[in-house]
């Protein structure tokens, strides 16, 4: 059984706070949960069981951090996702960030659809992530695949890109 199998239904079951709430911890698992609670409007013992429900449930499975250092072999790939319609796409951008594999997602012009930067250990894992794209009822179609051979130039979080 592929880890991602089941995600459309686990995601699409979850209501607006709980989106909300993963959204936040992936961005930092670190986060309080009466930080998460002010954002968002609840207290933090309302988060709290929330997040204890979304363990429950196995809609979060753990809080870890993935660290690529230069003698690991990650796979970072691009994908370009095209919606089935503008109505859609709102949600599968939501989606899109919230899955841990996919540390950047873009909102691209014109009928380009969305540009999903997913960084892996293995590719069987990529293969998956595209799977679950190709497998969504509001994913028209899962145009590129694009893996990244050799990083040439990267800019930290932390750095500014100069204009």
């Amino acid at each position: 059984m592929n880890k991602f199998e089941g995600c459309d239904r686990i995601m699409k079951n979850l209501d607006e706070k709980d989106k909300q709430i993963l959204e936040m911890l992936i961005e930092d698992s670190r986060r309080p949960y009466r930080e998460i609670g002010e954002e968002i409007g609840m207290s933090e013992s309302t988060v709290r069981k929330r997040v204890i429900k979304l363990q429950d449930e196995n809609v979060i499975e753990k809080f870890t951090i993935k660290v690529c250092r230069e003698d690991e072999h990650c796979i970072i790939a691009f994908i370009t996702l095209i919606p089935r319609s503008q109505s859609e796409l709102k949600e599968l951008l939501r989606e899109a960030q919230i899955l841990p594999q996919c540390e950047e997602v873009y909102f691209l012009a014109g009928e380009c659809g969305i540009l999903v930067k997913v960084n892996v250990p293995e590719i069987n894992e990529l293969d998956a992530v595209i799977e679950s794209f190709r497998g969504r009822s509001d994913v028209k179609g899962v145009e590129r695949v694009c893996v990244v051979l050799k990083p040439i130039k990267t800019v930290s979080q932390n750095e500014k890109v100069p204009m």
